[in-house]
């Protein structure tokens, strides 16, 4: 049974490999969460292969719990241990290095490939910016850009050396065991090749055929906003990691970046997923900061499909209050109808049947004060179509596959449902009528538009409509 959704955008919890468990599978197996997010490292391959499995066995027919496996993740170093955290200042010169005599240790298995002459080096995401003045050894010495406290463990980034970690060498064969368990999305990085990404497509799907997982990409860099016209035609969507953006373009742009970002995703009706930082102090704090909740609201007002909760806040004292709170403020947005948004499709590009069929559906939708949408799908594509132009009616899409069911829960503003049985082509509609009246919030009298695309309800020829029906 389908409950009419309350909430349109979609919220994704994120957890980092080395903290997972049985028992925490078996909690978020209970919370209102619409996809995991598992963060993967080589050092907790075991520890999500285990998460994995017991997340498969906690899958119930209300609430499939959809997994995303983040292989996107450089990790090119951290801070070792420190007696106190070390103060420094604007201009001040110190050593870092993997050697016992450094004065701040770094804990890294690239040395020294993460570092390059003049390159800039962010500790803890931008809380300390130093310049590389030289690497000699096991030390390197740096000037301090921009002062501030480095505390043990915080992580190192150095966007100059990015593009030369290229060592997450994922294949279809590497992600077997761990894509068994049911994994719905595969998050790499934005840097792979768009050559590499369709090899890894075509390596999935055929060993997996169907059940094979939506590729997504995370956008992380100028570098990888660049691509995005050539890497948008071969993924299923992408993540923009604004924390991490922000150390490659002037942070005041990543606001602007973001809304871009979310409306040439709409336009190629790809997914697209809002991270970084979002209520962020919840990892401490029982209640967020104003600003926070502007955060996640003017996200929702941008078009995405979902917030993404980072796994700092989940390892963190509020973790269901924070997931309580994106609700919260989703709902408050969504609920004052069709508000205008920061993101509007004024002319949409109607270049193919689909993008015909889906953009006259919606809006005829809109004039019949139709309850739905309903669409059959068989891999999801009609549902991303119609979902992309962020119409206000909801859509729910029906599927014979409960991989596409799983899938289409990261999707803005789609609720699915699955048949247990093909139909006839001949009885489409009726035995759609049935299941929707029986399993879902839609009731007799309610008005519906009908969308098939490549199956046609009304004949033996494959054909692309819409239809305004009634369910009796």
């Amino acid at each position: 049974m389908i409950e009419q959704n309350t909430r349109r955008t979609k919220v994704i919890k994120s957890f980092e490999g080395r903290g997972l468990n049985a028992t925490e599978a078996e909690k978020v197996a209970n919370e209102e969460v619409d996809v995991l997010r598992v963060v993967y490292s080589p050092k907790s391959a075991q520890a999500v292969q285990s998460f994995l499995e017991k997340i498969s066995q906690q899958r119930r027919v209300i609430h499939p719990l959809p997994v995303m496996l983040d292989i996107s993740n450089w990790n090119q170093g951290s801070i070792g241990p420190l007696e106190k955290p070390v103060e420094v200042s604007f201009g001040e010169k110190i050593e870092m290095g993997i050697g016992g005599q450094s004065q701040l240790k770094i804990v890294t298995d690239k040395w020294p490939r993460i570092l390059k002459a003049s390159s800039k080096v962010f500790v803890g995401a931008g809380n300390v910016v130093l310049k590389t003045l030289k690497v000699q050894g096991d030390l390197a010495e740096f000037e301090v850009l921009q002062g501030g406290t480095i505390f043990p463990e915080m992580e190192l980034a150095v966007p100059d050396t990015w593009q030369d970690m290229e060592s997450n060498n994922f294949t279809a064969e590497t992600l077997k065991p761990l894509l068994q368990h049911g994994v719905d999305y595969v998050l790499v990085h934005g840097q792979w090749s768009s050559d590499r990404i369709v090899t890894l497509r075509e390596e999935l799907t055929r060993s997996m055929g169907g059940e094979a997982p939506w590729i997504l990409a995370k956008v992380d860099s100028d570098q990888v906003i660049e691509r995005l016209p050539k890497l948008l035609p071969v993924v299923d969507g992408v993540m923009i990691s604004r924390r991490e953006l922000a150390l490659t373009v002037n942070p005041s742009t990543v606001p602007m970046l973001t809304k871009q970002i979310i409306q040439q995703c709409n336009d190629y009706a790809k997914i697209v997923l809002t991270a970084s930082e979002m209520l962020a102090s919840m990892r401490r704090n029982f209640s967020p900061t104003r600003a926070e909740a502007l955060d996640v609201a003017n996200a929702v007002l941008d078009g995405t499909d979902a917030v993404v909760l980072s796994e700092e806040v989940t390892n963190g004292k509020y973790s269901a209050e924070a997931v309580e709170v994106m609700h919260r403020v989703i709902r408050d947005i969504e609920s004052y109808g069709p508000v205008v948004s920061n993101w509007i499709k004024q002319d949409p590009k109607v270049e193919s049947e689909m993008d015909a069929v889906a953009y006259h559906a919606y809006r005829t939708a809109e004039r019949v004060k139709a309850k739905a949408i309903v669409t059959i799908t068989q891999q999801g594509n009609t549902a991303l179509k119609l979902a992309s132009f962020r119409a206000p009616v909801p859509i729910i899409a029906v599927t014979f596959s409960e991989a596409v069911r799983r899938r289409l829960a990261i999707v803005r503003g789609v609720q699915s449902l699955k048949l247990d049985v093909n139909p006839q082509l001949d009885d489409v509609l009726p035995t759609v009528n049935e299941h929707l009246v029986r399993h879902s919030w839609l009731k007799a009298g309610d008005p519906i538009v009908f969308v098939s695309i490549t199956l046609s309800s009304v004949g033996r020829e494959s054909s692309n409509l819409f239809s305004v029906q009634i369910l009796s």
